[in-house]
């Protein structure tokens, strides 16, 4: 059992033994005698019980139903990929792609379809719109960084000759370019070169680029030369 469903079992209960006691507390001090019978021949006290019994049956079906519909039991623990593309992405890439097909020429409508890929995994449809995107407008660098990582993810996160080449390309024409500059850094870290990854992180500290966030590259640096630390330690033990 996960921990969603440990979490849900425990509250479930929680709720269910509060019904009970509160139950028990009008019984114990109302002026109902739960042992008597009603005038018509009736067991007050099992009709009493049957609020308790229906809420609690009530509630329990109806936390598992909806458990079962969205908490894909151990799933949620597995840290794989959903094959399955939410409805919103899906209804965003139909959306975006009408806007294309409307309008062959229209770059932002081409941006906004390939970013709408990635959102849903679909990186190969996303490298190809890209294509389309560069052949209309010709080379930008943040359209080729957008492109190797769309690349790279396609590649199941293999930093390939032709990945490399994009990045190339997307520095020569900017030596800050966030994309290429964070996708270095990242496969670097990823494979323990932790030196190069923080040589990247610097260089993206050296641009006024706003949308960089320095305080996470800050925090990126800092745990890599902690990793080289603590490397060091182990090789001199």
């Amino acid at each position: 059992m996960n921990s969603l469903a440990i979490g849900i079992t425990v509250t479930l209960c929680a709720v269910i033994t509060l019904i009970w006691r509160h139950h028990h507390s009008s019984q114990k001090y109302g002026v109902t005698p739960i042992a008597n019978l009603g005038e018509d021949g009736i067991d007050e006290h099992s009709v009493n019980v049957k609020a308790p019994v229906v809420l609690s049956v009530v509630l329990f079906t109806t936390t598992i139903l909806i458990y079962s519909q969205l908490g894909h039991f151990n799933g949620w623990n597995k840290g794989v990929v959903d094959t399955n593309i939410d409805y919103l992405i899906t209804a965003e890439i139909n959306k975006n792609a009408k806007k294309v097909n409307e309008q062959p020429s229209n770059e932002i409508a081409l941006l906004n379809l390939a970013q709408s890929y990635v959102d849903g995994g679909l990186y190969s449809e996303s490298v190809q719109t890209l294509n389309d995107l560069l052949t209309l407008s010709g080379d930008s660098a943040s359209v080729l960084g957008m492109k190797a990582n769309a690349m790279y993810y396609r590649d199941k996160r293999e930093m390939s000759l032709d990945v490399n080449l994009v990045i190339a390309r997307a520095l020569a024409l900017d030596e800050y370019e966030p994309q290429s500059r964070l996708l270095l850094a990242n496969h670097a870290y990823l494979n323990g070169e932790f030196e190069s990854a923080i040589k990247q992180w610097l260089k993206l500290l050296e641009s006024d680029n706003p949308s960089v966030n320095r305080a996470s590259i800050n925090n990126a640096i800092l745990r890599a030369e902690q990793k080289i630390a603590n490397r060091s330690v182990a090789a001199s033990e």
